[in-house]
């Protein structure tokens, strides 16, 4: 393996050049060539040769438009490999290629690809030189060839834009025929920012007399204690006509260091066979989501030696898992292991609008803080790109589970065309097959609203698509990887519309933040009618920390009714952030730009916490996914974590909302109830104190109960009578007795703002190198730490009852002191 990697060069060139003649003479050219870094796309070029400013701060994306008209030629110049005349092939693999490309080695073309999603791969030795080589790589944006005629056939129904939100920029009906990342043209959380990539690297295999092209394993139960571990090895016999003795050796190492070896020997075939060996294993360790037991992965090992040579598949790392979709009547559940999984966390998308810039340690950090928030699962939506081996490896580690869309969103798209059903076909097949051996690989999905659109949106004037999402895509997860289950569409089931609430996954929208009715959207309350099965998308939109805001305006000022501001902001958050603080805690005229993004904050907060904790307390409701976890651009928007990788004040709430134990408080006519939600597998008993308590804590009327929250399960404890006390002096509380790992439980009966809070007295001291131990008085509402630059605390925001102590870790490069630390709350 050779990797092409790293610098290459890049100029741009009228978008209907002559392909030959400017490959003729591109391959010899010295002058007007900038770097570029491959992987890397072409926006990361023009910003470090000073062409232009950083899209993603200010108004600059609007002066990047000119890019989408010129075509974009990279450059790579390579020694030939060694060994090169002797072997059987020489593969050029290029991976990632956004979009429309040609490839040229020498002058000659090797062939056109039109699909990011899946590499190009070519024989390359007939055209090697030795000594010196030249690679070039033309891309375009890849609608430039589409036109009215391709859109209008053969029903007429096109891909929408955000138009309607007052963004006519954003978004193109053209991008269905671009098997790319969608939502590069814009959306309501992204600006248009067409990209131009070469996203996925570039490597040479020198291959001799045989390889291993892929090592697929599936797990089978024999009986309690024992796993048949299959593997299916694919090996290519690379002589065109003769057959040659091989031998196939598999090797598996346990986490606990055992090894275990099987091996095949036999006649290979010319071209491809597929070896079958298995390996029993007693009593293997299982992996599993997090929160509900450990991740142990066993390493495996392959190789094949033909002719005296000895060629290895790469050493990868497996979590042995067994996965289901439980369907029955009335339930939407993913079980892992046996065991019914209540799916929590959050939609993902690429973590950078320019996605080819977006580093392996950002995939880490970003999968890790979506562990430390108690998530079990991330959606990755369909307008965004299948992620890279990096983002799926940091998944299994930290036992995140993962719903994969297919890359479809929000449109109908031309599966009527012979060439994009070949496309459709070709990419499951690559993705299935590369990301079967990923144990955090829970559910694989057509696409992300398309089938909802057939019946809700086109009214029924359509079908394309569903013969990718109903016959091409199930076939290829069928083939490739039949132990995780495949669902046609997110969401998904019903026979009146497929967002139904009583039958598969819903995305929750039109009842809550997207209902016409402004009350509805900031009211959390709304959370506790909803009835549906398993929910994969939801939201509610809040503000990211005033530094953040202050590095994406460059320099614009912080006004909110500014150009730039509002080009930031998502499109539909149509004022409701405005609406949310005004409801819950004053009037936002005039307020600063710190009281602006702390109220935000916390708005979102409460409705993304409140919202989780009655999905959690329903026990026919199997998961909770917000949109979304990540951004790829700083705005006012849906996520947790910013584009600067800084946790919002909404993080916290979602945080105590996922705890492995939470108590949950809900009024209902047989009055207040006490769910235990116990996403682990142990039984938890729990001895708490229910009842109210005055802001003040002058009135504590609490009674003193016990009960067992069973696992992986949601159990009502006791339900409890709210009394005449004042809703506006306290709240109903459930207090956990000598456990502080499952916080108390608060009901609020009123808006934030209508309560008479006493100023917040606290008490704080740093207790032992970096935990901050905080105690009040009274009732503190949104406490939170203000720590040293680089200092993270484990909780923050949080509400503490009066007479309660909480310890609060914090990660910290050097040791705290107390005064270097400052405790604050919103009553304070």
């Amino acid at each position: 393996m050779l990797s092409l990697d790293g610098r290459w060069e890049l100029r741009d060139e009228i978008l209907g050049c002559d392909l030959a003649a400017t490959a003729a003479t591109l391959t010899g050219a010295t002058d007007g060539w900038i770097p570029v870094p491959v992987p890397g796309d072409i926006h990361q070029a023009l910003i470090a040769s000073g062409r232009i400013k950083d899209p993603l701060l200010g108004r600059n994306s609007f002066d990047c438009r000119w890019t989408e008209d010129r075509s974009w030629w990279f450059r790579k110049r390579f020694a030939a490999p060694a060994g090169w005349r002797e072997a059987d092939r020489v593969e050029l693999e290029l991976d990632g290629l956004d979009a429309n490309a040609e490839v040229f080695l020498n002058g000659v073309h090797l062939g056109s690809h039109r699909n990011a999603f899946r590499p190009f791969v070519a024989d390359i030795r007939p055209r090697l030189h030795p000594g010196r080589n030249v690679l070039l790589v033309r891309l375009t944006a890849g609608v430039e060839q589409v036109c009215d005629a391709d859109l209008d056939a053969p029903d007429g129904v096109r891909a929408g834009t955000e138009a309607h939100n007052g963004r006519p920029e954003r978004g193109d009906p053209r991008r269905t025929f671009c098997r790319k990342p969608q939502y590069s043209f814009g959306w309501d959380w992204s600006p248009r920012l067409a990209t131009t990539a070469i996203g996925g690297g570039a490597r040479l295999r020198v291959l001799k007399s045989a390889c291993i092209r892929d090592v697929a394993l599936r797990p089978f139960r024999r009986g309690a204690d024992e796993v048949l571990l299959s593997a299916a090895v694919t090996v290519d016999q690379l002589h065109f006509w003769k057959t040659a003795e091989g031998t196939v050796a598999l090797r598996v190492t346990e986490p606990n260091g055992r090894t275990h070896t099987a091996t095949w020997t036999g006649l290979l075939r010319s071209g491809v066979n597929h070896v079958e060996v298995a390996i029993p294993l007693r009593r293997p360790a299982l992996w599993w989501p997090n929160g509900y037991g450990s991740q142990p992965r066993h390493r495996v090992e392959a190789t094949v030696r033909v002719d005296g040579r000895r060629d290895a598949f790469p050493a990868f790392d497996y979590g042995i898992r067994f996965v289901e979709l439980d369907t029955a009547p009335g339930t939407f559940a993913v079980r892992v292991n046996g065991v019914r999984i209540f799916c929590k966390g959050g939609n993902w998308i690429p973590p950078d609008t320019i996605y080819a810039r977006a580093a392996p340690a950002r995939y880490e950090t970003l999968v890790r803080e979506a562990a430390a928030a108690h998530f079990t699962m991330l959606r990755v939506w369909g307008g965004g790109r299948y992620e890279p081996e990096s983002f799926y490896d940091a998944c299994d580690r930290h036992g995140i589970l993962v719903w994969q869309d297919f890359m479809y969103a929000c449109a109908p798209y031309p599966d009527h065309l012979e060439w994009f059903r070949q496309e459709a076909a070709a990419e499951a097949d690559y993705q299935t097959r590369r990301l079967r051996r990923h144990a955090c690989l829970a559910v694989w999905s057509g696409n992300n609203e398309n089938t909802w659109g057939f019946k809700d949106w086109w009214k029924e004037r359509t079908q394309g698509g569903a013969t990718i999402y109903n016959h091409i895509l199930p076939e290829a997860v069928r083939r490739n990887c039949p132990d995780v289950p495949y669902w046609n569409s997110s969401p998904y089931g019903g026979d009146v519309s497929p967002n139904d609430s009583n039958v598969g996954d819903r995305h929750h929208w039109g009842d809550c933040m997207m209902s016409p009715d402004m009350a509805k959207r900031i009211a959390p309350e709304e959370y506790d009618k909803c009835r549906s099965l398993f929910v994969s998308e939801y939201g509610y939109i809040g503000a990211p920390a005033r530094r953040t805001i202050e590095k994406y305006l460059d320099g614009a000022p912080f006004d909110r009714q500014g150009q730039v501001w509002q080009h930031h902001n998502n499109t539909f958050e149509k004022n409701t952030v405005d609406a949310g603080i005004r409801k819950h805690y004053r009037d936002p005229e005039g307020m600063t730009p710190d009281e602006y993004c702390l109220y935000s904050g916390l708005c979102q907060g409460l409705m993304y916490g409140y919202s989780l904790e009655s999905f959690r307390c329903r026990d026919t409701c199997h998961g909770g996914l917000f949109w979304m976890y990540n951004d790829c651009w700083g705005e006012i928007g849906w996520t947790i974590v910013d584009s600067y990788l800084r946790r919002k004040p909404s993080y916290y709430f979602v945080r105590r909302a996922l705890a492995p134990v939470r108590l949950v408080l809900r009024e209902g006519r047989g009055g207040i109830r006490v769910v235990a939600a116990n996403d682990t597998r142990q039984d938890e008993p729990l001895a708490f104190d229910v009842g109210y308590v005055s802001f003040d804590g002058r009135t504590r009327d609490l009674r003193r109960c016990r009960g067992v929250a069973r696992a992986a399960a949601r159990t009502e404890l006791v339900r409890f009578r709210r009394g005449g006390h004042d809703a506006r002096d306290g709240a109903w509380v459930a207090w956990p007795r000598g456990r502080t790992d499952v916080l108390p439980a608060i009901l609020r009966a009123t808006d934030y703002r209508r309560l008479r809070i006493p100023p917040a007295q606290i008490e704080a001291r740093v207790a032992g190198r970096n935990v901050v131990e905080v105690r009040a008085r009274t009732f503190a509402h949104a406490v939170h730490l203000e720590l040293p630059a680089g200092a993270v605390p484990a909780d923050d925001f949080f509400d503490l009852l009066p007479g309660e102590r909480r310890r609060i870790a914090v990660q910290s490069a050097r040791p705290l002191t107390a005064k270097a630390i400052r405790i604050c709350a919103v009553n304070g």
